[in-house]
């Protein structure tokens, strides 16, 4: 593992020598999902269920102790975000309403992101989120809308020319659409004939259990994937074995990474690692004044995407992304962090 003070200096300096404007020439496509987020806080479970269950018992009634907010959602439209506030040019590609195309010219056009992809004949996808501050969990009840079934036959010549002409495309939701495997694969095939880079970020496969064979034994060692992120949980289901220690963890990356061509790269709340030939592992921040609970795969990936595009080191490429997560989840609000707000973080350790 890596001295955390010894690569923030390191990155600290090739973030100052970055040319901040030439960022946006860097293009990245993500695709397919928008979801809005509707959060609803409160201090603990077992509370909130009494209270909850009291006025359901009562035939209805009003439940005012709690703080909500709705904001953007969905792996790739959050990613998108994160990645244009860092002053990359990101472009999505999904399906939603009319009114969903509303949304995402509120929250992530005016922000810089390419709208240009969105089609609109679909429904909007929404998921209302229950946050317990007690122990930093959720519990998250989704409406899927048109994400369920985004295919490969949806794209159009528009999009397939934005793809063929960025840096990297990165296809995420594979756990919620139940076209994931051939639109991930077809989506690699069509990347890599232009020479792009290619990222996969698969979501939690529990509600996928039946395709998990496939996608291990087709989808994840295709040459023309290049790149996977993913967390403890969803590396426990792909090698089909526990992973109780951090030892264990690594040990297990490194042994889906001989079964496959892509990098493995992992993220968890006590550190990231990246296996191509070798291990390297990035400690996480402390987890202190956590505010949210989701997001912080999505802001990770942002980070890491970014590292890859400027040919960071790994180590600087891991840290990176680690610290664009952490300003998110600590954020009062759900803002994505800029490159000097990294700065700032760094220059703190």
């Amino acid at each position: 593992m890596v001295k955390l003070e010894e690569t923030a200096k390191k990155l600290i300096k090739t973030l100052k020598e970055t040319d901040f404007q030439i960022l946006n020439e860097y293009n990245v496509v993500l695709l397919p999902d928008f979801f809005i987020d509707h959060f609803i806080k409160l201090k603990n479970f077992e509370n909130s269920y009494e209270k909850i269950k009291i006025i359901h018992e009562q035939g209805g009634g009003n439940y005012p102790e709690s703080s909500q907010y709705i904001t953007q959602g969905g792996n790739s439209a959050n990613t998108a975000l994160a990645l244009s506030t860092l002053g990359v040019k990101p472009h999505l590609i999904c399906k939603t309403s009319r009114f969903g195309l509303y949304l995402l010219e509120f929250f992530l056009g005016k922000e810089g992101v390419d709208l240009s992809c969105v089609k609109t004949n679909g429904k909007l996808a929404i998921t209302t989120a229950l946050e317990f501050e007690d122990n930093n969990s959720n519990v998250m009840i989704g409406e899927l809308g048109s994400v369920s079934n985004f295919s490969y036959e949806l794209l159009d010549d528009h999009d397939k020319k934005i793809i063929s002409n960025s840096n990297m495309v990165c296809v995420t939701t594979w756990n919620l659409n139940k076209h994931g495997s051939t639109l991930a694969e077809n989506i690699f095939k069509l990347a890599k004939k232009h020479g792009i880079k290619t990222y996969f970020d698969t979501g939690d496969p529990s509600p996928k259990k039946h395709e998990i064979r496939n996608l291990t034994e087709k989808i994840l060692p295709d040459k023309n994937l290049e790149i996977v992120g993913l967390n403890e949980n969803e590396l426990k289901y792909y090698s089909n074995s526990e992973t109780n220690t951090n030892e264990e963890i690594i040990d297990t990356a490194k042994k889906l990474k001989e079964k496959i061509h892509a990098r493995v790269d992992v993220h968890t709340a006590d550190f990231a690692c990246s296996i191509k030939d070798k291990p390297v592992v990035v400690p996480s921040f402390k987890k202190t004044n956590i505010r949210r609970t989701t997001g912080a795969g999505d802001a990770w990936n942002a980070g890491n995407i970014f590292g890859e595009l400027l040919n960071f080191d790994d180590d600087e490429r891991l840290l990176f992304a680690n610290s664009v997560a952490f300003c998110y989840i600590t954020n009062p609000d759900p803002v994505h962090p800029t490159i000097q707000d990294i700065i700032n973080l760094l220059g703190n350790i």
